[in-house]
């Protein structure tokens, strides 16, 4: 597996293990452009992905390929009139399809939803992150919790 940084509206597809220095890579925000980090086998986000914001920065990140992109600027060079976007893919949870969520520079902050399901919009404040992959998963965790406990008793 590899990962691949797409920047839609450019058309520019990154092979991130051609260009990683220390296991890092940084990308200059352009306003208007959709950027996805995508699995190369799957096309989609990787499950292990985490989403923070540093500064005007924003930060993708991957433990398991040992993968950092940094979009420099994603809250400088871009703002309310001229947005950049990052586009997640995120599972399914309870009563939720699998979608997509977006970051950008405006709407709500993330942190003040109580959970994050496919078609949100909305920003980051400085130091938060979050796992688009993590709250599909906590559904299914808890739906399987449910299943196990009300099959439990047969007799």
């Amino acid at each position: 597996m590899g990962l691949i940084l797409v920047e839609k509206k450019s058309g520019k597809r990154i092979d991130l293990s051609k260009v990683l220095k220390n296991g890092k890579y940084t990308e200059l925000a352009v306003p208007g452009e959709e950027y996805y980090l995508i699995d190369s086998a799957t096309g989609k986000t990787p499950e292990d992905i985490k989403v923070t914001r540093s500064g005007n920065d924003l930060i993708l990140k991957s433990e398991k390929e040992n993968v950092e992109v940094i979009i420099d600027d994603f809250w400088g060079k871009c703002d309310d009139e001229q947005q950049c976007f990052a586009i997640f893919d995120v599972g399914v949870s309870e009563g939720a399809d699998a979608g997509q969520v977006i970051v950008t520079q405006v709407g709500k902050e993330f942190s003040s939803f109580p959970e994050i399901e496919a078609g949100m919009v909305g920003t980051l404040a400085e130091g938060d992150s979050f796992s688009p992959w993590l709250y599909g998963l906590a559904g299914l965790t808890v739906l399987g919790l449910g299943a196990a406990a009300a099959g439990g008793s047969g007799g």
